[in-house]
C-alpha cells in the first residue's frame, strides 16, 4: 500500500484485495469487508467534519458550509458537539472492528507486516525523537 494515497483510496484498495484474496475463508472475508465498509462510512463523515467550512453558533451548535465544484449552491449542516464526539467514537469503533476482523482472518501477527515492509523498503521509523 502507498502511504501517499487518501484513506478512501486505501480502503477501496483493501476492499479489492480482500475480494480476490484466496487464503482466508469466505466468512473471514465478509468480516473484513464489513469492517472496511464501516471504516469507509466513518471516513466519509470525518471528511465532512474536517474539510467543510465551520462556524460556531450560540449554544452547543456548529454549522458546516459545504460547497461543490460543480455548483454555487451551499449546503448548510448543523451538528452539535455531541454529534462530533459520536463521530470520533464511530471512527475508533471502526478501527477496532477492523483490527478484530484482520486478527481473526490472519492471526495476531498481521499488524507486524507493515513494520516488516517499512524496514525492507528502508522506511523504518525509529522511536528515538532525537534521530
Amino acid at each position: 500500500m502507498d502511504g501517499r494515497l487518501t484513506a478512501a483510496a486505501l480502503i477501496e484498495d483493501c476492499e479489492r484485495i480482500t475480494r480476490y484474496y484466496t487464503s482466508i475463508t469466505e466468512s473471514a472475508k465478509e468480516a473484513v469487508r464489513t469492517a472496511l465498509r464501516a471504516c469507509h462510512e466513518a471516513n466519509r463523515e470525518r471528511n465532512r467534519i474536517i474539510h467543510d467550512t465551520w462556524a460556531t453558533r450560540p449554544g452547543n451548535v456548529i454549522v458546516a458550509l459545504q460547497g461543490s465544484r460543480r455548483s454555487h449552491d451551499v449546503t448548510v449542516t448543523v451538528r452539535t458537539l455531541a454529534e462530533v464526539r459520536q463521530l470520533a467514537d464511530q471512527l475508533a469503533n471502526a478501527a477496532n472492528d477492523l483490527n478484530a476482523a484482520m486478527t481473526t482472518a490472519f492471526g495476531s501477527d498481521w499488524a507486524l507486516v507493515e513494520d516488516q515492509l517499512r524496514r525492507e523498503l528502508g522506511h523504518d521509523i525509529g522511536a528515538d525523537l532525537g534521530s
